[in-house]
Formats: C-alpha cells, structure tokens, sequence
C-alpha cells in the first residue's frame, strides 16, 4: 500500500490501541506511531523512507528481499520488547500500533507478507483473493477514507484516557460505575464529573461539569461548584441526587500527602504551617480534631461536640473560625499539583494552643498592670 494509506492506518491504530488500554495519546506520541508505520518499507528503495535512506533500504532489499525481515514477527517481536523495556508506555503502544498497522494493512494485499520470516510463506487476510485491495486501486482509496473517519470518530474517545470499559460506563452515566473508575485511576491526574441530576433540598435540576475534589462515602463523590463543595450520590443523604454522572479526565496531577500528629496547636499555627503549600498545588485536609464552637460545613466538616472529622476540607475554611485551640489533631494534607513541581516539607506545628474567654483575658491583663505597679 501506499505511505499515505499506512500514516492514516497508524494513526487509527494507535487511538484505537489507546482506547483500550486507557491510555490518553499526546502529539509526541502520535508522531512515532507514524515513523513506526514507514520503518517496515525499509526493505524497498522504491518506498518514500527507502528513498530517504538508500544507504540501508538498498543492502536490506538485496539481501532479504521487500516484505520479508522488516515485515516479519519476529522483527515486531523484538523492537516491541525493547520498546516496552526503554520507553515509557505510551511510546511503546505508538511503536507497536504504527508498525502493526503496516503488517495487515499489506496483508490485505494481494502479495502479502512474510509475516513468519525467515519462512517464505506469504501471510494473508482475507483468504479469497478477490477481496483483497491492490495497490493504488480503487479500493485503496476506499480503505484510506474509512480509516480516516474512523480515526476521527476515535480521537476525542482516546482523549478521554477512560479505556473501553470507561467509555461504555460514561455513555451510560452510572454514578457508581463513575466512582469505580475513580477510584481505579485517581492520583495521575485531575478528574471531573459531568452531572444531570436534583437538588436534595430545593428539588430543582442540575446539570454541569465540576472538578472533583475527591470520593464521598461509598459510592458518591464531592465536587467543586461555585457555590461551594457539594456531595453527589444516589440517596437523599447528598446534597445533589445524581441521574447521570460521566467522569472526564484532566491534566496530569501529582498527590503529595503527609500528616499532622500533635495533642495542642492552635489555628493560626496550623494555617502558618500549611501557607507554603498552599503556594504550589491545592491543598485539602483529611482526619480529625477537637476544637470547640465550629459550625459544621458538610460535606467537607462534620462535627459532634468538640469533634471534627475533615473531608478533603479547604484551609480556607480554617481561617473563617478565628485563632481557636485545637487538641487531638490527627490530619492528612494533602497537596495535588503539577507534575515536577516540588512540595515544602511540614515542621512541626508550633502554637500553644490556649484559648481565653475575652473577659478572662481582660483581667489577667489588669491583674498584670497591677503587678507591675506594685513593683
């Protein structure tokens, strides 16, 4: 076949190669499936990367002979090996897509190829001859245009990273297939959630595409509106019911996480701590403490009394509550941000973690004037 046809085969190979796996191209990638489809026309001087390269497409021919060596499984087998072994995935898949997409799309010529080389025995799909394509005929071109469509139909499917199985579970839009997905991928990357669905208090319809800030309860998630966090699920207990939930993949993300163990500190101490990190990614708090008087802000904040459990809760919340004490503080900080970026590492906590009814406050400070006087 011609070397148009194989770019245009190589590339629907590779999407739909991504497709299955759950893997989303990126351009770099994409262009070495295209160099991977010209290498096995290496073994002919008439082929556009023969011509290029004379010096080794000629002595390739002459000894071997064209679609035998390069065409061969044997050659797949072993580029495909160190390709797995040198590179990182996405590289591979693009190696052996683009190559592999080359070897049936010249066994649906009439020739074929030797595809078990060093046997002469020549490999070809379909068996009956008469629906075979030849070469620069009618039915190439037929084949180059289906495959461009179909390349097209697959490329915002790959884009999406979701995989096969992702894929069918976002057309359905299943919230609890939605949350396995997550929960099978979270951690590489940024993740949203286009939502159909009611509100559980005024029983209006919503419907959007929110970040997702991170898996509420079993089978729910909590996400990032602009009215602030809301939790998703398929009860009366969330604030949003959700009808239809598809999960879209982002940008490439790092999780860095660490923890806070420390029986006194206060709020101020504690915010001081987290400011840093806060200047490289998103930082969310998760865990439990003791401070008193603090309303809860569900999803993210429950309370019971003195106790507070954190759900991927902002700092940002911390600082509406003024200096508080805080006691029994078990906490997991954790900070999402951009591939390569480095975090600050956490010192300890410092604040004495005292906190004094205003009127107390008062008369020590008289009770300290007056000694001072009395000196």
């Amino acid at each position: 076949m011609l070397t148009p046809t194989h770019l245009v085969t190589a590339q629907t190979a590779f999407l739909s190669g991504s497709i299955m796996t759950g893997h989303a191209p990126i351009l770099a990638e994409a262009s070495v499936a295209l160099m991977a489809a010209l290498i096995p026309d290496l073994d002919s001087h008439r082929s556009y990367v023969g011509r290029m390269l004379p010096f080794i497409s000629s002595p390739l021919e002459h000894q071997f002979g064209h679609r035998t060596l390069t065409h061969s499984l044997m050659a797949q087998i072993t580029v495909g090996a160190l390709a797995y072994l040198l590179l990182p995935f996405g590289y591979f898949l693009a190696i052996v897509c683009g190559w592999l997409s080359h070897i049936l799309a010249d066994m649906m010529t009439p020739a074929g190829v030797c595809w078990f080389w060093p046997s002469r025995v020549r490999c070809v799909i379909p068996g009956n001859v008469k629906y075979r394509i030849d070469s620069m005929g009618q039915g190439e071109l037929v084949f180059l245009l289906m495959m461009a469509l179909i390349g097209l139909l697959l490329k915002p499917l790959a884009g999406t990273g979701l995989g096969t199985m992702g894929l069918i579970r976002s057309a359905i839009g299943n919230i609890a297939s939605a949350r396995q997905d997550y929960d099978a991928q979270k951690g590489a990357n940024a993740w949203s959630l286009e939502v159909k669905g009611r509100d559980n208090r005024s029983y209006g319809d919503i419907a959007g595409t929110y970040p997702v800030i991170g898996p509420y309860r079993e089978n729910g998630f909590i996400l990032d509106t602009p009215e602030g966090p809301r939790s998703l699920c398929l009860n009366s207990v969330c604030d949003w019911y959700g009808e239809h939930a598809s999960l879209i993949k982002g940008k490439a993300e790092i999780t860095t996480t660490t923890s806070i163990e420390q029986d006194l500190t206060d709020t101020t101490a504690l915010i001081s701590a987290l400011a840093p990190m806060r200047t490289v990614g998103k930082v969310y708090l998760l865990g439990t403490l003791k401070v008193k008087r603090i309303p809860a802000k569900p999803p993210t904040i429950e309370t019971t009394t003195e106790n507070v459990t954190l759900h991927y809760a902002n700092p940002a919340l911390l600082e509406t509550w003024g200096n508080r004490s805080l006691s029994e503080v078990n906490i997991t900080i954790q900070v999402r941000h951009a591939p390569g970026v480095q975090v600050p590492e956490i010192e300890k906590v410092k604040g004495e973690g005292r906190e004094l009814h205003p009127l107390l406050e008062k008369w020590l400070g008289w009770l300290a004037v007056l000694s001072q006087s009395l000196v």
